[in-house]
């Protein structure tokens, strides 16, 4: 810590200095002994001074003028006055001076003096703002020298904090003004006026500082007379003080000047909250929120932002009169709510924050967020309450809006999975509660992915829009309809007493489908198939319930669509076992489990020119299992692609086999579910799997059952038609069972016609049968189509056959289904005649 200590008589200097350096080892003293030499080592700027210890009688002067200049250049050094004697008045001017303490020269202030100058040293540190607030820097305007000598004398003496800086004239006062003191001292704080100067006395000199040049300085004017129209004057043109220089004491002018500074620091200061005011009422005004602000004491409302009529539709003006006359608007559902939560933060001297609606005049209805902030004093007294009242409709709106979304679809504006499952919950418990019924009924659009495939997506979110609506004005408003997704929809009817209200209703919503939808020029004609469960009959659960009207609709579908099943035991029991063949199923094709069986073809004349491969299933606990029975469960779980593309890559794999073995005719076909004929690329499978084996696509034949075919004509077309270009052979399976339109038939790239078993079955004794199989015949033979007898188990039916004019025939008269193995048998006894080909075909299905 550096310490300056100045003071001129010997004796004291020394003491301070060895008692200094005994209890605080830590400062560095340096003496002087007047106060010029105090100013000449405050005046270099690289000394540092933590202390200064200033004697106040010193040989030039007082030590209290040195003070002020200390305060004003060094704010952040700490300043004590030595005095000699106990003079209270000498102790006030030092503090007022800007001093932080005073230590008077007793016997024993030597033992306390460096604790005076910690204690001194920490206030100082402590203070936010170093720069002492008293200190004045004043122009005075004087002609007369001794004037101003004599008043320096009395401010060095009696009022060190106002810093005089003196010119001659008006002129001068206006330079100084606009290019600064002459001195140096910085900002001028105030004027001090002669009255009579030179060149403009001081009411011109105060005119053009008011009138002309709009300075608000504070300005005292002295003069050597009493003329008190001179001083109204100089009162009226903007002077703060005016006074006579006989009368003139040093505590009057003192008082005088500071007065002066505080109102002009007053006017400031009301002028910036005056202007802080404005802004904010503009900005109050232009806000779109209700600003307000009252007196809570008072029961008053203090102002209140235009916004207002806004929101409420009230005018302002008239809840200024009135400041509850807002509250006569709230919804009257909200407002016991809003005036309890109100009172309540009142009561408490606390914020509050609540919404409500609001129901303007003219009926229309807002929601309104209002927040409310007490205003407290220094005693924690609540004196104001400001708040602000927000718009909040639109974001209201747009929270319903988004709340709409997560539970409802949006195509179709119904309610979706979550929320239906929400209401099935809370219907289950409204139903064990009461004792009734509930019902859900699972809808599945009949072959909607044909329509979406064929028209297009557009159609068919039109079509389930559609379908909504029609569904909509079937049901009773009480009854929830959802759509769960895709073309499935939901149906829960509570509050039921018996099973044959939701027979009905089931019925009406299969009939509802009977009138065709109109959409985009198409007349579109979809049905539904529907499954029901109950609660309690069937459960308890809502889980167990959506899997049993699932079940039950499974089994509607497989009745035949477009009607309605209720779920039994039986289903369930059923499903459980079509579960577990799935999973077997899928193990099956990871496990090589399956296999293929191939049946020989043979001409009318008895050669083989083919075989048929079927797929086979050695389940190794339940035994041989029937393609009839895992090939539908296949078809509907998506496992038919992995095992059709395993039966195509492993039947060419064993024809190419045979080649190799001597047999270079041999030829393949095989025949494509449904689900195959839909799937996207299979031209490229076939392709790729011919590729792998290295049999050339002259050797295959694929077979397409007629019905599968009319699914999407023009699809299949395109497909047969790429087919086609590879190079294989089409045959059409189980022709004359479909429906299908001879229209399409001539247009498809065939080379096959294979007649049914169930045409086969009555030769010869139907002849309705037999005229069947005779037209059938007749037009392969116009469209140069070769035909293929299923089914032939007698040597009648081959004789009939052989005469209606069949090429080829298969059957159990001419060769049971045999392993690759059998077969390859019978190849090398030479049972196939040497000119025939030899093809194998696929079968998914016995």
């Amino acid at each position: 810590m550096n310490l300056i200590y100045v003071e001129d008589n010997p004796l004291d200097a020394d003491l301070t200095r060895r008692m200094l350096a005994q209890q605080a080892p830590q400062m560095q003293l340096q003496l002087a002994g007047t106060l010029e030499q105090a100013r000449a080592l405050l005046a270099d700027a690289a000394r540092p001074c933590d202390v200064l210890l200033i004697d106040m009688n010193l040989p030039d002067g007082n030590g209290i003028e040195l003070v002020a200049q200390v305060r004003h250049s060094r704010p952040g050094t700490t300043v004590l006055l030595l005095t000699g004697c106990g003079d209270e008045e000498a102790a006030v001017r030092a503090l007022r001076s800007g001093a932080d303490d005073y230590i008077v020269k007793d016997t024993r202030y030597l033992d306390t003096l460096t604790q005076t100058i910690a204690a001194a040293r920490q206030r100082r540190l402590e203070r936010p703002d170093h720069a002492p607030a008293q200190v004045l820097h004043v122009l005075y305007a004087e002609r007369t020298a001794s004037d101003v000598d004599l008043l320096r004398r009395r401010l060095r003496q009696q009022a060190p904090h106002i810093l005089l800086d003196v010119v001659g004239s008006g002129e001068a006062v206006l330079a100084a003004l606009e290019h600064g003191s002459p001195d140096g001292l910085g900002p001028v704080d105030a004027l001090l006026l002669d009255y009579l100067l030179p060149g403009m006395n001081a009411l011109e000199l105060i005119r053009e500082i008011r009138e002309v040049r709009g300075l608000d300085l504070p300005i005292v004017v002295i003069t050597g007379q009493g003329d008190e129209e001179a001083a109204a004057q100089a009162i009226r043109l903007g002077a703060h003080d005016y006074l006579v220089k006989r009368d003139l004491a040093m505590p009057r002018l003192q008082i005088a000047l500071e007065s002066a500074c505080l109102q002009v620091q007053l006017e400031r200061e009301r002028r910036a909250l005056a202007e802080s005011e404005r802004r904010l009422r503009e900005l109050a005004d232009a806000i779109d929120d209700v600003v307000w602000l009252s007196d809570p004491v008072a029961g008053r409302l203090l102002y209140i932002s235009p916004a207002i009529e806004r929101i409420w539709g009230l005018p302002a003006a008239g809840l200024l009169d009135d400041w509850h006359a807002w509250t006569a608007h709230i919804h009257p559902e909200d407002r016991e709510r809003v005036l309890r939560e109100i009172r309540a933060g009142a009561a408490d001297r606390d914020n509050y924050d609540t919404r409500f609606r609001v129901i303007k005049p003219s009926g229309e209805v807002r929601y309104v967020h209002l927040r409310s902030f007490a205003v407290q004093d220094e005693r924690s007294r609540t004196v104001r309450r400001a708040g602000i009242a927000q718009d909040v409709t639109e974001q209201h709106l747009q929270e319903l809006r988004i709340q709409h979304m997560a539970y409802h679809d949006a195509l179709t504006g119904l309610p979706n999975r979550s929320l239906v499952l929400d209401r099935l919950e809370q219907g289950l418990r409204m139903a064990r509660h009461r004792g009734r019924m509930l019902a859900v009924i699972f809808i599945d659009l009949d072959r909607f992915k044909n329509i979406n495939d064929t028209l297009g997506h557009l159609v068919g979110d039109e079509l389930l829009c559609q379908v909504a609506l029609r569904l909509r004005q079937q049901l009773p408003p009480e009854v929830t309809l959802a759509r769960l997704g895709g073309d499935e929809f939901l149906v829960l009817i509570e509050d039921l007493t018996e099973a044959a209200q939701v027979a009905q209703t089931a019925e009406e919503l299969v009939r509802a489908f009977e009138e065709a939808f109109l959409i985009d020029g198409h007349d579109l004609h979809v049905s539904a198939s529907l499954g029901v469960s109950l609660y309690p009959r069937d459960g308890n659960d809502e889980h167990l319930l959506l899997e049993y009207a699932d079940t039950a609709l499974y089994r509607a579908k497989a009745a035949g669509r477009s009607t309605y099943c209720f779920f039994s035991p039986e289903m369930d029991r059923q499903a459980h076992a079509r579960l577990r063949l799935e999973n077997d199923l899928r193990h099956a094709i990871d496990r090589n489990e399956l296999c293929l069986h191939y049946q020989p073809q043979f001409d009318a004349r008895g050669r083989l020119v083919g075989v048929e491969a079927l797929l086979r299933w050695p389940h190794p606990q339940r035994g041989m299992i029937s393609p009839a029975e895992f090939i539908p469960i296949a078809e509907e779980s998506g496992l038919i692609h992995p095992l059709g593309d395993w039966v195509l890559g492993e039947a060419c794999r064993q024809v190419r086999q045979w080649q190799r073995q001597g047999h270079p005719e041999m030829r393949v076909a095989v025949n494509l579910s449904v689900r195959q004929l839909q799937r996207r690329g299979l031209d490229q499978t076939v392709r790729s799997e011919l590729r792998r084996s290295g049999l050339e696509a002259a050797y295959l034949e694929l077979e397409i059952t007629e019905s599968s075919m009319m699914e999407d004509p023009a699809g299949t077309m395109t497909l047969l038609h790429a087919l086609r270009g590879i190079g294989v052979q089409l045959s059409v399976d189980d022709f004359g069972t479909g429906y299908s339109s001879l229209a399409y038939l001539k247009r498809f790239p065939l080379q096959r016609l294979k007649i049914d078993r169930s045409f086969v079955d009555g030769i010869p004794d139907d002849s309705d049968d037999i005229a069947i199989v005779e037209a059938i015949v007749a037009m392969a033979r116009k469209m140069n189509l070769r035909i293929v007898a299923e089914g032939v188990e007698t040597g009648a039916q081959h004789e009939m056959l052989t005469r209606l004019g069949c090429d080829e025939m298969q059957g159990y008269l001419l060769g049971r289904p045999m392993a690759a193995t059998e077969l390859e048998a019978l190849l090398v006894r030479g049972r196939a005649s040497a000119g025939a080909s030899a093809g194998v075909g696929l079968s998914l299905g016995a």
